[in-house]
C-alpha cells in the first residue's frame, strides 16, 4: 500500500469497485478470459494463478518446505497467501465450489455418445465444448 499512499480513500474504493464490476460483467468463461487478458499482464495472471495453487496446497496440509519444493515459490508468497486464508477463508471456498461446478458440467458435456439405436457400445466423440463455454449461474 505504500506505493499508493498519495491516493485518497475515495480513489482506492473507486478503483476496486471498477475492478469488481469488470469481473462481474462477464457472462461466461470466454468473456472472463477476454476481461482478464485485457486487464492483466501475463505476469499478473500467472502470479494470481500461482497464489490460488499455493492456497490449495495449504488447505490440503502440505508444509511450507514441500510447497517451495513443488511449486518453486518463495516463503513470502506462501506466508502472504496463508495470512489471506486466515483473514478471510470464504474467498478460497468460493473458488473451489465454482471450480467443482465447472468441472462437473465440463465432464458431462465434453463428449457425445455416437452410434445408432441398435449399437450397444457407442463411441465417444469430442463435442468441442470447453470450460469457457460454461455459463455463470
Amino acid at each position: 500500500m505504500r506505493r499508493y499512499r498519495f491516493l485518497k480513500k475515495e480513489d482506492i474504493y473507486n478503483s476496486l469497485n471498477r475492478l469488481r464490476n469488470a469481473f462481474l460483467a462477464a457472462r461466461d468463461g470466454t468473456e472472463v478470459e477476454m476481461i482478464i487478458n485485457g486487464l492483466l499482464t501475463y505476469d499478473e495472471r500467472l502470479k494470481i494463478g500461482r497464489r490460488i495453487i499455493v492456497a490449495e496446497y495449504l488447505r490440503e496440509g502440505f508444509t511450507v518446505e514441500e510447497i517451495i519444493r513443488f511449486l518453486k515459490v518463495g516463503k513470502n508468497t506462501i506466508q502472504h497467501v496463508s495470512r489471506l486464508l486466515d483473514k478471510n477463508k470464504d474467498w478460497f471456498d468460493l473458488i473451489k465450489r465454482r471450480s467443482e461446478i465447472v468441472e462437473k458440467e465440463y465432464k458431462s458435456k465434453r463428449f457425445n455418445m455416437v452410434g445408432g439405436p441398435k449399437l450397444v457400445f457407442k463411441r465417444k466423440e469430442y463435442s468441442g465444448f470447453s470450460r469457457k463455454n460454461i455459463k455463470r449461474k
